[in-house]
């Protein structure tokens, strides 16, 4: 889907939001809360109060340029773990009955586990981003003392710039807002689909053979199967329970941009191995020690234990991503159901293919075919490790640079990497895809480039405007923020509509950047008397104001204002 489209409908959501300067409105979200004691635990409890009317968005967002509610306890000499927060809402709202959205409202509270009870006070630091439904407040930080019996002496808030994205994974965000049958379903298919994955897929036949020598009197094979299957779901349950338990072990990793570039570097070691740099192994006593020395059902069963060993290179980003997600959302119930059901996706191919008579045989051979898929998942992993650390190179970087690699690895996979050439239908299917791919690449990189040409906006100075009305040219003011929806959705639709191109080469286009709070913008705000963004004013040619708009405005009410300024007063 298009960004832009994705864009209009966060717009939809939230409506014409508006940027209220911080002296004009009173808080909208008060910070308090207590430490709670018991015999084995001591817990800092955040309490949240959003007034009436207003929504903050979820601690993951379900669109990622929304600023994330975050809470962040300090104590001298207290660790705290990763605070564990609601389940958001999906709401809609007027301007958009079919895309919902995943916010708190109400009151809600953040709870964080310390390692120890604090000397004093906790300093706790929220930031959050409030909207109703017709406008958007600037983010915000506030802050807060919470004490033993929750008293609460207020730190004051700050109006700071938006800080980066919500930065996980696309399973991540997904899994979010999914039911859990929905996601279920979803980890029982990545678990099937890892089946096809260069570690796993050359050990079926193998397994399967391990099957057929260590049956049972009867001759059949499924008992064994059964077990081996039993082994991964157990292994991968209980992997799952782990990261639930462990909580902010597996919940914090991907807050810091040291451990995005980690993260990318991993997956880019893993895609160079399967691209044919190097190879991964597991040493060699571990594969002797596990890889199928035992017999009969107790062998079938450690064997499906320890899988996930040999299996690592390729299933360890899948296997990453759900563990962060389980650990973030502490739910054990949840972490061990994910993760059976993935293990059974696993394990499932295996039952039935030894239960069908003679099914070995009609598994495609290991070959050139499947040197191919390696190059496939080495590609894949690299597009891995650029999507982790996409947050830290922007938004327009990322814009262009994806269609580029689709292409790339178009061209790689489906024309020049040699694998498989012998096998002409293979070769077929390999080329028509890559061709597909090459089509989609373009297309997007049509798409991308035609957002990208809209307004040249000049900054707004203190002389811009003067210089505008001395040339007797009619101008356009925009007062604009990078976090502001309304603002983004109106250049990537109303700024390079072509009509809308034409008639601004007629006028003085000018911009105000307000995003950081600075005492220059202040200034602008106070000489414009601007109270919130996207605010446009509208000049003609002698200098007079015509016209005001503030919120979102679609291409065609943007040219009739602008006609209506260049024509004079109305």
């Amino acid at each position: 889907m298009k960004a832009r489209l994705l864009l209009g409908l966060a717009l939809l959501v939230v409506g014409p939001g508006l940027l209220v300067r911080a002296e004009a409105v009173a808080p909208v979200v008060k910070l308090g809360g207590h430490i709670e004691r018991s015999e084995d635990a001591v817990e800092v409890r955040g309490i949240l109060k959003i007034a009436e009317g207003y929504h903050i968005n979820a601690h993951v967002p379900d669109e990622a340029f929304l600023i994330p509610t975050v809470l962040t306890l300090e104590a001298e000499g207290v660790t705290f773990d990763e605070p564990i927060y609601p389940d958001p809402e999906a709401q809609t709202f007027p301007f958009s009955p079919e895309k919902p959205m995943l916010v708190y409202d109400g009151t809600i509270e953040i709870v964080a586990r310390a390692d120890r009870a604090p000397a004093g006070p906790v300093h706790a630091t929220l930031r959050y981003q409030a909207c109703n439904h017709e406008r958007c407040l600037p983010p915000r930080t506030v802050e807060a003392f919470l004490g033993e019996k929750g008293t609460v002496q207020d730190a004051g808030a700050t109006n700071r710039r938006a800080i980066g994205t919500s930065q996980e994974s696309w399973l991540l965000s997904w899994l979010q807002g999914a039911s859990l049958p929905a996601a279920l379903g979803m980890t029982l298919l990545l678990g099937l689909t890892l089946n096809l994955t260069p570690c796993v897929y050359p050990l079926i036949s193998v397994t399967l053979g391990f099957f057929g020598s260590q049956s049972t009197t009867d001759g059949k094979p499924w008992p064994l199967a059964v077990a081996y299957v039993a082994g991964i779901t157990l292994s991968f349950a209980t992997l799952g329970v782990t990261a639930s338990l462990a909580g902010g072990l597996f919940g914090a990793p991907l807050q810091h941009p040291a451990v995005l570039v980690g993260l990318a570097l991993l997956l880019a070691t893993l895609a160079m191995s399967s691209l044919g740099f190097f190879e991964i192994r597991a040493p060699s006593a571990l594969m002797q020690r596990f890889g199928g020395s035992s017999t009969g059902i107790s062998g079938a069963f450690l064997m499906g234990l320890t899988m996930g060993i040999v299996a690592a290179p390729c299933i360890g980003p899948v296997v990453l991503g759900l563990l962060v997600y389980v650990g973030t959302e502490r739910d054990v119930w949840k972490g061990f159901s994910l993760f059976l059901s993935m293990g059974l996706g696993m394990g499932l191919p295996y039952v039935f293919l030894a239960t069908a008579a003679g099914s070995l045989d009609k598994l495609p051979r290991s070959g050139e075919w499947l040197s191919w898929m390696n190059r496939l998942f080495g590609v894949l992993l690299l597009a891995m490790a650029v999507y982790f650390v996409a947050p830290l190179l922007g938004h327009e970087f990322m814009r262009f640079f994806w269609p580029i690699f689709l292409a790339a690895g178009a061209l790689y996979l489906g024309f020049l990497e040699p694998s498989g050439r012998a096998l002409r239908a293979f070769t077929l299917g390999r080329r028509l895809a890559g061709t597909a791919a090459l089509v989609l690449a373009a297309w997007l990189g049509f798409s991308s480039t035609e957002a990208s040409v809209g307004i040249r906006w000049q900054p707004l100075g203190a002389s811009s405007l003067d210089q505008a009305i001395s040339s007797k040219r009619p101008a356009v003011v925009e007062f604009a923020a990078e976090w502001c929806l309304p603002c983004v959705e109106m250049e990537h639709s109303t700024f390079v509509d072509p009509d809308v191109l034409r008639d601004a080469a007629r006028f003085s286009m000018l911009q105000a950047d307000v995003t950081e709070a600075s005492a220059e913008n202040e200034r602008l705000l106070e000489e414009f008397g601007v109270l919130g963004v996207p605010t446009i004013i509208f000049y003609d040619e002698e200098g007079r104001e015509v016209d005001r708009v503030v919120g979102f405005v679609d291409a065609e009410e943007f040219r009739r204002r602008m006609l209506e300024a260049e024509g004079g007063p109305v």
